[in-house]
């Protein structure tokens, strides 16, 4: 039986981009809890080379067991803003997405104070964006958006229970 009602995470799987993240979650009842991450990229690269952003995720979950072990499954939203360029084009992109859609993961524990967690989403995103040469000082080509379905958010992350 899991006693426990608050914890911190961190995705390790968004710490190999070079992001930084932090989420916590909320036990609300012997069946849902509510968890949200925030993960921060600031860096720019060689070459102008970038992947910035600030991300904010929450989101419902309903456990097929008690919470904090086994399955859920859950309805997030998501929301950020991001600069991201000379990855896997020569163009860098800078603006807005916003959407949601739903998840699948599990917990097992691995002591007392320490559960792994694995997820994963799919979903919708609506992407605004300016685009722009990847070089730095490079001028505007367009303004666009586009319509984005497809995975939303994987994760593998180290969960610590603080109460």
């Amino acid at each position: 039986m899991n006693c426990q009602n608050i914890a911190v995470k961190s995705n390790v799987l968004y710490d190999l981009t070079s992001s930084l993240n932090i989420g916590g979650e909320i036990k609300c009842n012997d069946t849902y809890s509510i968890s949200s991450i925030i993960s921060y990229n600031p860096w720019t690269f060689a070459d102008n080379r970038k992947m910035k952003h600030l991300l904010i995720q929450p989101e419902l979950r309903k456990w097929f067991g008690d919470v904090f072990q086994g399955s859920f499954v859950g309805i997030q939203a998501h929301y950020a803003r991001f600069n991201v360029g000379g990855i896997l084009s020569d163009y860098r992109f800078q603006g807005n997405l916003v959407g949601g859609g739903i998840s699948y993961g599990y917990q097992w524990m691995i002591s007392p104070l320490w559960n792994l967690e694995a997820s994963i989403a799919f979903g919708y995103a609506y992407l605004s964006y300016d685009k722009y040469g990847r070089k730095e000082g490079a001028s505007l080509i367009e303004k666009a958006h586009t319509n984005y379905v497809g995975p939303t958010q994987i994760g593998l992350s180290l969960v610590y229970f603080i109460q």
